[in-house]
Formats: structure tokens, sequence, C-alpha cells
């Protein structure tokens, strides 16, 4: 399971960030023993502050706790995790797909539609843009990561958090791929809608490091607003998205993708010629 959670910094600005919703313990002899917790912090854009963050799951229910967070909501969703991860993880056609839905995005932001539904899908064409940048991002790193025991271990020796994991000698010498999943349902969950953590993770764990991408950051911020308030922004602006912002944005991704695909498939190169 994941928990999407939203919430406001007290200087206005909004904090979305998705985590994963810690497994119960099996161990434990009552229900009322198997909550488990998981920690992490978010960052505000807007000014700065960080804010811890809580999650609980127990036999009864996913809570989710921020001190200080203003107008605090979550949701808890089930996920075919393994199969989709397990389709990750074995996928070699990140690029291509990303290709296919920007080439849509282009041939649609063409089309001739009735003027009331023209911001419509100006605005469901830039959301689309953002969504599958962080998609190739998030798919091509967990696929680059777990076809490779050094990178695997590059990615233990950069994240404190995975590095505490504890798994026993019969999980790695007889569940290997089990043990694939479990790391690449982190990394979804983890990385997934978080330009923030994907760029070091990138830099730290496969060498590659990002172009400066102010526009994507802008572009994440506005893909928000299309999605949780009809492109109004915190104060009731109206973000006019026009069709040569959508064909910017669409240009400007497929720039930046098709650069860090060409710097990964040096990666995977040289690595397999070793």
């Amino acid at each position: 399971m994941e928990v999407d959670i939203h919430f406001y910094c007290p200087c206005g600005a909004v904090i979305e960030k998705t985590l994963p919703v810690p497994p119960q313990d099996p161990m434990a002899e009552q229900h009322s023993d198997s909550g488990t917790e998981y920690f992490d912090s978010a960052i505000c854009d807007g000014c700065g502050k960080n804010f811890d963050v809580e999650v609980t799951d127990t036999y009864f229910e996913v809570d989710v706790i921020v001190a200080e967070a203003v107008d605090l909501s979550f949701d808890v969703r089930d996920l075919p995790e393994e199969d989709d991860v397990s389709w990750i993880i074995q996928s070699t056609q990140q690029f291509e797909e990303f290709t296919e839905v920007i080439q849509g995005v282009v041939a649609l932001v063409e089309t001739s539609v009735p003027t009331h539904a023209d911001r419509t899908l100006r605005n469901m064409l830039y959301v689309q843009t953002v969504t599958t940048v962080e998609a190739y991002l998030s798919g091509a790193f967990i696929h680059a990561v777990l076809n490779s025991e050094e990178l695997i271990q590059k990615l233990v020796e950069s994240d404190p958090e995975l590095a505490k994991q504890k798994f026993s000698l019969k999980e790695i010498f007889t569940q290997w791929e089990g043990l694939r999943i479990t790391v690449g349902k982190y990394l979804k969950a983890l990385i997934f809608h978080d330009l923030r953590k994907i760029k070091p993770m990138f830099k730290d764990v496969l060498g590659i490091e990002f172009p400066d991408i102010p526009w994507l950051f802008q572009a994440v911020l506005i893909r928000h607003d299309c999605v949780h308030r009809n492109g109004l922004d915190k104060d009731g602006n109206r973000h006019e998205i026009t069709k040569s912002q959508v064909m910017e944005l669409a240009r400007s991704s497929a720039d930046f993708v098709s650069q860090i695909d060409q710097e990964l498939r040096c990666l995977v190169y040289e690595n397999t010629s070793k």
C-alpha cells in the first residue's frame, strides 16, 4: 500500500508526498500488537521548513501524523504492487513509452475542439506531460538499478533508510527476486512525484547529473494546481495554459529525457562490457 499525503505549510505553500505504508508485523501475537511505523520528512518549497512525517499501520487503520501541518489529508491506495514493480524491473521500454505519450500530446494540442473544452484539454495535456516525465525517471532508475548488483550496492550505501532494512541469510540466498520487488516498491513509493529525491539519486547511484531544470519544478507546481484546484493557484489566480506552453513543455521534456536516456544507455553498455 501507499499513502498520498497532502497538506499546507503555515506559509501557504502546498506540500504533497507519497510514502509506503509499512507492513504490519506478522509475528505479533495479537492484532493490537501488529502496528508498525514509518518515518520520513517533507520540505516546503516555499519557505524551506522541514516537516517530520509519521505513517502508522495498525490492524484497524492507517494514520498519518505531520506536526504543524495545515489541512492535512491523505488517501491510502491498495495497489497490485508486486506485478507493477516486477514489470518495471523487467521492462526496457521506458523511453519508447515516454516518446509515445509526448507524440500524443503534440498531436492532441493541435486538435480542434469546442471553445468550452479547449482549456480543459490544454490542462490535461500539461498534466500528462509532467506525469510522463516522472514516470520515465522513476521507471528508468528502478530498472537500471535493480538489474545490477553493483548499483544495488551503491543504492544501499547512499540511502540510509534502505540500509536499515533487515533480511535473513535465507531470504538473501533463496528469495532474490522477492528482495528486488521489496526494494523496487520502496523506490517507487519514495521517488515517484518527488523530483528533489530523484535528482540526487540519479547522481549518487548512477553518476548521472541532471541539467538545470527549474522549468520542470515549476511545471510540477502548476500540474498540482490543475489536478487539485482546476487550474487555480492557492490565491485563486488561474493558470492560463496556452497551446504554445504545452508545446514548449513537451519539447523541453523530450530534450531532457533524451539526454538522460542516452547517458543511461552508455552506463548499461559500460556495465555489460566489463
